[in-house]
């Protein structure tokens, strides 16, 4: 099976350039490693990964949100539980996947600061800002990661959405049980997280990961009777700033199958 890897040249070339301009950076890339078949444990098999590292490029130590969860190197794919099948039939979902060769989708990483955040999926000819509707192949890509992670899958969507207000303090943050929503830099420093794209190999297609422009926010949402509320997150976390506004970022297409 043939995969390409695509980045735009001008939004590349841009990125390269003012890599510094900003104190944060965050950087998609794709590699590949070796692994297990998910249906041949005994075959090994080429495993891409989406890498998301951050930069601290500023002489400041600065904490701020992930662009996205790592929850064990799982990619979180927004779609209705109400459309996924209820049958117990794992093996099955996974196996009758549909192929998506020579389609092409945007993934936006990055949402409103949640607590369990996910990618959304779509057509590359749909406007995200204007209109929205969910694609077929992020049912398909659920019924996979299911069958790969079926514990963990199945329980992160049990999670809560929203944060509770006793999150958005310094203790919780720095050392609690929300510790892992965020990144931690001192000057120079950087911190990767993977993510596993077997899914996205395995239904074929063009898939272009991009990050949310707001994906670094200030605020953490919670909910109560009068509905959600924003929740500033603390200016000082131990010895780190808080960071959010603008970063500076990049784009990546893989495409899988096809010529």
């Amino acid at each position: 099976m043939k995969a390409r890897i695509l980045v735009i040249t001008a939004f590349l070339f841009l990125y390269v350039n003012s890599l510094f301009s900003q104190c944060i950076s965050v950087e998609l890339s794709v590699t590949w490693k070796m692994g297990h078949d998910i249906f041949k444990k005994d075959s090994i098999v080429s495993i891409p990964i989406l890498n998301i590292t951050y930069h601290n490029n500023c002489d400041t130590n600065y904490y701020f949100f992930k662009v996205s969860p790592r929850k064990d190197g799982t990619p979180m794919i927004l779609f209705p539980a109400s459309l996924n099948s209820q049958d117990n039939d794992d093996l099955g979902r996974a196996k009758r996947h549909r192929n998506y060769v020579n389609q092409n989708f945007n993934v936006i990483i990055g949402s409103e600061p949640l607590y369990n955040a996910y990618w959304v999926i779509f057509s590359d000819t749909i406007d995200y800002h204007k209109e929205f509707s969910f694609e077929g192949v992020g049912l398909d890509l659920n019924n996979i990661y299911d069958f790969i992670y079926p514990e963990h899958y199945k329980n992160y969507k049990k999670m809560p959405a929203y944060f509770i207000p006793s999150d958005a303090t310094p203790d919780t943050i720095i050392s609690g049980s929300i510790n892992d929503q965020f990144v931690f830099l001192k000057p120079g420093e950087i911190h990767i997280d993977t993510y596993n794209l077997i899914g996205y190999k395995m239904v074929e297609g063009c898939f272009t990961f991009l990050i949310d422009k707001d994906a670094i926010e200030n605020y953490v949402l919670t909910y109560g009777r009068m509905g959600y509320e924003k929740i500033e997150l603390p200016a000082i976390v131990g010895e780190y700033q808080l960071f959010s506004g603008a970063f500076n970022t990049n784009k990546v297409t893989v495409c899988f199958g096809g010529k």
